[in-house]
């Protein structure tokens, strides 16, 4: 291992070596090599990278070395009064002084308005020393994207979160591996002559669209052969009907949808292992629920290698209300699904139909409403044959709640652990106080949690403890 460098913070006192053997005076750190030094620099916060200039003379520059940039205009080092003129002469004197030809992150996070032209040139300096990790919050107007970016080949992570325009090459290959667009205008410059952008991403891994709007294109193909996180969020309404993003080669780990406009995503081409899609308070008349229900079928319909599914209780009634489109598929491969918001229980049994395989199931019953199970004349087959699994969050021990998981006990054959289940006081009825007994029979000495996710009841003396005998 290599020495050890201890600081002592104490005014007055001289940085000293690990030994403790500072007779000779000696200024240990500030003879460390620079690059050392610049490395150390890099990893403080800005604010206590800038004090370092004022320790003495030989420290005035030492700054100028960092290679990662780290400027938020609200840090406290940073006077309210004169924050905006401190911000501005702070970043110009760092792309100016630098002594690094590369730059490794660039963050800059801004709250007040700042002039469009030197926000460019930031960006602009950045991507000349070949900026690997570019970040920018800002939200005011007026700021465009330079070209230079979509050329920059050292960028492996883009992350704008700025309401500006966006005006990717035709053709745009880039060593990106996570891209986050937030509230960004994407243009096609060459529309009429072409109504379609290819974008080609080899090591993509996570990509990022909310709040976005494509303007003057209609199809959009990504080839992203390392893909394995989409996320789409608030997804604007696009200029065109026919408006389509297709996804290409991607193996996706992850692909999570909230908003509306669920038809404008094309998976057919990708590998997709786990669904996530909550579009609350986008559609409130029976018309619009059933037409993004048919958009959810037809995106599902080619997701054959699925195996989790996430889906809010509103999407489950959509694509069950929405018989009039194709059918939808089983999903053999489907071994865990989770109901993130209140479902009616017709189109949750309904909806376990489709998935045979399910051996894990876990419900959010915050507004889950009560039913009378023994009316149910088809069980899904999964229930009977292969779930083994269930949580509840939000589990209250009230009737509907209890009924549910009563449902699960009597049914569920092979099921070894339950989890969240608590049990109140609450008025109960003969039923209730019957499912605990069961319940205490079924997992008194097994695999069963209360309350919090995390407290075991380990034996049956603990279980009386929580419950009673």
């Amino acid at each position: 291992m290599g020495e050890s460098i201890h600081i002592d913070s104490n005014a007055g006192k001289k940085p000293r070596m690990a030994d403790g053997d500072d007779d000779d005076g000696e200024d240990f750190i500030s003879n460390m090599p620079e690059s050392i030094i610049s490395q150390i620099l890099s990893l403080l916060p800005m604010k206590d990278v800038l004090r370092t200039c004022v320790l003495s003379k030989d420290w005035e520059y030492k700054w100028t070395g960092i290679y990662n940039i780290d400027i938020n205009d609200v840090d406290r080092f940073l006077l309210k009064s004169t924050r905006k003129t401190s911000v501005v002469n702070c970043v110009d004197r760092i792309f100016i002084l630098s002594r690094n030809s590369n730059v490794r992150r660039f963050r800059l996070l801004c709250q007040q308005k700042y002039n469009a032209r030197r926000m460019i040139t930031w960006i602009s300096a950045a991507l000349i020393r070949n900026v690997e990790d570019l970040e920018i919050l800002y939200n005011y107007e007026g700021v465009v994207v330079p070209r230079c970016l979509f050329d920059c080949t050292s960028l492996t992570s883009l992350k704008l979160q700025l309401p500006c325009t966006f005006r990717p090459i035709q053709n745009w290959s880039s060593n990106l591996k996570v891209l986050h667009l937030v509230k960004v205008e994407i243009l096609n410059e060459h529309a009429p002559n072409t109504i379609q952008l290819t974008f080609n991403f080899p090591v993509l891994d996570t990509f990022k669209l909310d709040k976005c709007k494509w303007l003057k294109v209609n199809f959009v193909e990504i080839h992203a052969p390392s893909l394995t996180k989409f996320y789409v969020e608030k997804h604007s309404e696009p200029e065109v009907d026919s408006f389509q993003i297709k996804i290409s080669e991607a193996k996706l780990v992850k692909f999570e949808f909230y908003g509306n406009f669920l038809e404008k995503f094309d998976l057919s081409a990708s590998l997709v292992f786990c669904v996530s899609i909550d579009f609350r308070g986008y559609a409130h008349d029976l018309q619009g629920i059933r037409k993004i229900g048919l958009n959810a079928r037809l995106l599902l319909k080619e997701c054959s290698s699925l195996n989790h599914f996430k889906l809010s209780g509103d999407i489950v009634e959509a694509i069950v209300q929405s018989k009039h489109g194709p059918p939808l598929p089983k999903f053999n491969m489907v071994k865990q699904l989770e109901i993130s918001s209140k479902c009616s229980n017709e189109a949750f049994l309904e909806f376990l139909h489709s998935t045979p395989s399910l051996e894990h199931i876990r419900l959010d019953m915050w507004s889950w409403n009560d039913y009378d199970y023994d009316l149910v004349e088809l069980i899904p087959s999964c229930i009977v044959s292969h779930l083994n699994k269930v949580e509840f969050q939000g589990f209250k021990g009230e009737r509907s709640h209890v009924h549910i998981a009563d449902f699960f006990l009597k049914n569920a054959v092979g099921l070894k652990k339950m989890y969240g289940l608590s049990r109140r006081k609450c008025e109960e009825r003969r039923a209730e106080k019957n499912f605990w007994v069961r319940l205490k029979g079924a997992f008194g000495n097994g695999d069963f949690e209360v309350g919090s996710w995390n407290k075991n009841v380990s034996d049956m003396a603990d279980f009386e403890r929580f419950y009673g005998p």
